[in-house]
């Protein structure tokens, strides 16, 4: 059996480094093994065995459960003694030696659409170069596994969303619900100062952002207490809000467009009747997700969205917790995707425009 590449590598430089720290012994790879899914190794400290076996269900629940760490690119194990010892790989480099870290690709796909009439759409969203864009937006991530993005015909599904099968993770979205989307974009700025091209990239950044961390969540195996939903909205909001200063505010005034219908509404405080299902869907209630957006914005600066509290779109009983919930979400970021984020390259993607910000957003109709 073989290893990858980059894990052979790894070990290669690893055993290297022990025997440098043991030259007298040495060390040298032997034939190397692999583990599948669900696979595991026993190595017995008494008698010095090594087994392997394999659980009948799913593991992922034992990394809780169990306290399981990841072990990174490797570990060396060995025997001295009567003992067995541990170290992790990289621990056991020489000062200075650069190991790099196998990385997985964004892959980005315009299918060509089934439906005429989105021929249109297709087009515009080429044009705008906005998957590419994205697509350079994430590249921060260090992503351990490939990732697909594409724009696809869904046969009248209007619908954005990441899917799962095998190893195979993609995020799709469909030409049918960016129709409505561009549909939906003013002909003029609106009455609450958000300009066209901020109702298209407002709208479509969020969207793609929410599925997005869907898919980081998935990929780096991020645990979630509560909805997946709010979760994902959350990761939208808050990478949205790292662009920072006006252009943070332009992104999450378009953003908050999505739900137009609720800003028309909000300060005549109707009394609203909704048939109790209404509350069921593993999505948040589209008057909730606005307010969560507004509030975590407000949290973020609250002198930046201070507009949100004095134009009466966010309660000031909720303003007062915003900057808390603001301060849980980065702590919860930072800790559980943080390290996983090439910090250098995320300042310099979040310093250059993103998504054809001050081109035209002509509406297609």
């Amino acid at each position: 059996m073989a290893v990858a590449p980059g894990t052979a590598n790894i070990a290669a430089a690893a055993l290297v480094a022990f025997a440098a720290a043991v030259p007298a012994v040495g060390a040298e790879a032997q034939n190397a093994i692999s583990l599948g899914e669900r696979d595991g190794i026993f190595i017995d400290s008494r008698n010095f065995e090594i087994l392997q076996g394999r659980s009948r269900s799913d593991v992922g629940h034992l990394v809780g459960a169990l306290g399981a760490r990841d072990i990174g690119p490797g570990a060396i194990i060995f025997r001295a003694g009567d003992r067995l010892y541990i170290v992790d790989a990289l621990a056991a480099l020489p000062t200075g030696a650069a190991v790099e870290p196998q990385r997985g690709q964004i892959f980005i796909a315009y299918e060509t659409p089934k439906n005429p009439a989105h021929q249109k759409i297709y087009e515009r969203i080429k044009d705008l170069r906005t998957l590419e864009n994205f697509k350079e937006l994430l590249s921060p991530f260090r992503l351990p596994v490939d990732l697909e993005i594409s724009t696809v015909g869904c046969d009248g599904v209007a619908n954005a969303f990441f899917d799962r099968k095998a190893k195979r993770r993609t995020i799709r979205m469909c030409y049918e619900f960016l129709q409505n989307m561009m549909q939906e974009v003013p002909n003029e700025t609106t009455a609450e100062g958000i300009t066209p091209q901020e109702a298209l990239v407002g709208p479509l950044s969020l969207v793609l952002l929410h599925e997005t961390g869907h898919a980081i969540y998935d990929i780096f195996q991020v645990p979630v207490l509560g909805s997946q939903e709010d979760a994902a909205d959350q990761f939208a909001t808050y990478v949205l809000l790292q662009f920072g200063g006006e252009r943070a505010h332009r992104l999450i005034r378009g953003a908050a467009y999505s739900f137009k219908r609720i800003i028309a509404d909000v300060k005549n405080k109707p009394n609203v009747t909704l048939p109790l299902d209404a509350f069921s869907s593993d999505h948040s209630r589209p008057e909730q997700r606005f307010f969560n957006l507004a509030c975590i914005a407000y949290g973020y600066d609250a002198k930046l969205f201070a507009g949100v509290v004095e134009n009466e779109y966010l309660p000031e009983k909720r303003a007062k917790k915003c900057k808390a919930e603001y301060d849980d979400l980065t702590f919860a970021l930072q800790r559980l995707i943080g390290p996983h984020v090439d910090k250098a390259l995320a300042r310099q993607m979040l310093g250059r425009k993103r998504l054809s910000e001050d081109r035209p957003a002509a509406a297609t109709r």
